[in-house]
């Protein structure tokens, strides 16, 4: 039998001027930084550099569906 989809939540909070935290559900994902380039930290504390904003939310999304 299919799952049915469920609609989410994605909520883009800006935290300080540069950082910005992803949130699915009220679960926060990890921030993305765009001082100088771009770099997400995941909610485990891993860090990565990524091409732009949007890549940033993606990865974060893939991590999150990943574990979960």
């Amino acid at each position: 039998m299919a799952r049915k989809n469920k609609p989410v939540s994605v909520e883009i909070i800006e935290q300080d001027q540069d950082v910005s935290e992803v949130k699915v559900n009220k679960v926060s994902l990890g921030l993305i930084n765009e001082h100088d380039g771009v770099e997400i930290t995941f909610h485990d504390g891993r860090k990565s550099t990524v091409a732009d904003f949007d890549e940033g939310v993606s990865r974060l999304i893939a991590d999150y569906n990943l574990h979960h």
